[in-house]
């Protein structure tokens, strides 16, 4: 599901001027921003106390963005005033390149009004009906959607760092000071207790639901019963810590005490849901954002191979991925985990990603500071039988379409994380916004 932003689209002029082609330049704005919910009715305003109160109501409805639709020329005092008074919500301005109005002039002087006092906004100059104008708005509204999502969002850490891995573990103070977020660390004890109190027979109630949707399930009932416990009981921990996201340690000394959480993991984002394992926090915050800019499942797993000659990127995971990344859920089989994995196993699909277009992004740290790699590829499909003498794990293909060299020196993990769509415009916005540096291939 694609969220829309909810925008604010607040046009402006001064009295004395051209207002009646602010008005038109307003009509046609909100003619042709169809990817936008826009909040308030239509009105151009030249009165700095009814920008104000404007703006706060925008506010008290939860707008993702303000976005100033400059109609002529203007004094900037009344939205600099305003905006210094309202701090918190993404700022954009936009200027129509058309002469009579001055409506490109009035925008190049809050332009730099904005820049003389350090206040963060966005510029646009095009007319309303240019389809890069309206994908540069919609890229950016989508960027702000995404950070205002975030604020105040909890991110579930159940259980602690696993296998050693040092750039699945962050700073939950910093995580706060950035993007908002709040880490709530979950022991994986909770989990556990839950799925034991579970009932065989609604275990199998609920598999009986999922069953038909699949291929196969080639494993013993109790694996698959278990498995299904898990699921259920991390979904029960994130309603009742109303998680927005959530990571789960598995690995180590839950798998070997009960199971995996596999297939907790596939289910979860299946069902829409931001669910990673291996207590990685990065890749989590960075599967949350980028399923709001995409639309779309987001999942993560590890960079097994790059072909530099043929720019093929293989990318694996230890057992879990969205079913929805299949070609059809009838070409996923479900089977048991193999034994190096832990004594307790469980069950995992196997599949190869469908073809089609393809994002990675990854938020990871140089020196205690965040980037995000950025770079869009393509998925194409292979055989499962060609995969299995790899892992007996999902799996995914891509040619990536800028430098793999780049691509695979800028990894900042043992994870990476990609979806389906190009939203890499997207998430460059995002890191604009947030003060992330990017790392574009």
């Amino acid at each position: 599901m694609l969220f829309k932003a909810k925008v604010g689209l607040i046009c402006i002029g001064l009295e004395g001027e051209r207002i009646d082609y602010a008005r038109e330049f307003e009509v046609q704005a909100r003619e042709h921003l169809k990817d936008v919910e826009i909040l308030n009715e239509p009105g151009v305003l030249t009165n700095k106390q009814d920008i104000t109160d404007k703006v706060r109501q925008l506010q008290s409805m939860d707008a993702d963005a303000f976005i100033f639709l400059v109609g002529t020329w203007i004094l900037a005092d009344g939205v600099v005033d305003t905006i210094q008074k309202a701090q918190g919500t993404p700022v954009a301005i936009w200027g129509i390149p058309e002469p009579v109005s001055f409506s490109g002039v009035g925008a190049n002087v809050l332009h730099g009004a904005l820049c003389e006092m350090d206040i963060q906004h966005k510029l646009f100059y095009g007319t309303p009906d240019d389809p890069d104008t309206l994908l540069e708005i919609t890229d950016y509204c989508a960027a702000c959607m995404a950070t205002m999502r975030l604020r105040g969002a909890r991110l579930g850490l159940i259980g602690g760092r696993s296998i050693s891995a040092y750039p699945t573990a962050a700073d939950p103070n910093q995580i706060k000071a950035i993007f908002g977020v709040e880490v709530d660390h979950i022991d994986q004890m909770v989990v556990l207790e839950k799925a034991r109190a579970i009932k065989d027979a609604d275990a199998l109630s609920c598999f009986g639901e999922i069953k038909s949707k699949y291929k196969s399930f080639d494993a013993p009932e109790d694996v698959i019963l278990k498995s299904m416990k898990v699921h259920m009981a991390v979904q029960q921990v994130i309603d009742e810590y109303k998680l927005d996201m959530a990571t789960i340690k598995c690995l180590g000394d839950f798998i070997n005490t009960y199971t995996s959480c596999c297939m907790a993991v596939t289910l979860s984002n299946d069902a829409g849901r931001v669910l990673s394992c291996q207590c990685n926090i990065n890749a989590t915050l960075s599967m949350y954002i980028m399923k709001l800019l995409s639309g779309n499942s987001v999942t993560f797993g590890d960079v097994s191979t790059v072909d530099y000659k043929t720019r093929e990127v293989r990318v694996i995971t230890c057992g879990a991925m969205p079913t929805n990344m299949s070609q059809n859920h009838k070409d996923v089989s479900w089977i048991q985990q193999y034994e190096y994995m832990g004594k307790g196993r469980g069950v995992c699909p196997l599949f190869c990603m469908k073809e089609g277009p393809v994002t990675f992004g990854y938020l990871g740290r140089r020196n205690g500071k965040y980037e995000m790699l950025i770079a869009p590829a393509t998925a194409f499909e292979k055989q499962v039988e060609e995969i299995v003498s790899v892992r007996t794990w999902p799996q995914g293909f891509m040619h990536i379409d800028g430098d793999p060299k780049e691509f695979y020196h800028n990894i900042l993990s043992n994870h990476t994380c990609w979806g389906y769509g190009d939203f890499s415009q997207r998430l460059l916005e995002f890191c604009e916004l947030n003060q992330v540096a990017t790392v574009k291939i």
